[in-house]
């Protein structure tokens, strides 16, 4: 890795949690570009059980119109279950959608500390 690619671009902060992003380098395009998090290639979860994931990412079978008077959005920032903590432009946020998350995991993990 090269040594000036070893402090993040920026740091993203959603459901509780901190997501370093690097600039990563193509070579044909000659530029440097932003790598968000790929949370559909590897998932990752709050303590609740909900999902992470990138305003990009596609939406899916259970997204919802941001307004009632709106079609169904074709990525998750336009979703109605995607919760953003800071700011309305927020990259990372949380899927609050109750069909995505992962329930037996939260059970489980509660019954383990009890």
């Amino acid at each position: 890795m090269d040594p000036k690619q070893k402090r993040p671009y920026k740091v993203l902060r959603a459901g509780g949690r901190s997501f370093p992003v690097y600039l990563e380098y193509d070579e044909q395009l000659d530029e440097s570009y932003p790598a968000y998090p790929d949370f559909e290639e590897r998932p990752e979860y709050t303590e609740e059980g909900r999902p992470f994931a990138t305003a990009e990412q596609d939406s899916c079978p259970h997204c919802k119109p941001g307004a009632p008077e709106r079609p169904p959005p074709g990525d998750c920032g336009g979703c109605g279950w995607f919760y953003r903590e800071q700011t309305p432009y927020d990259l990372i946020g949380v899927c609050m959608c109750d069909a995505l998350r992962r329930e037996n995991e939260v059970k489980s993990e509660r019954e383990e500390t009890t």
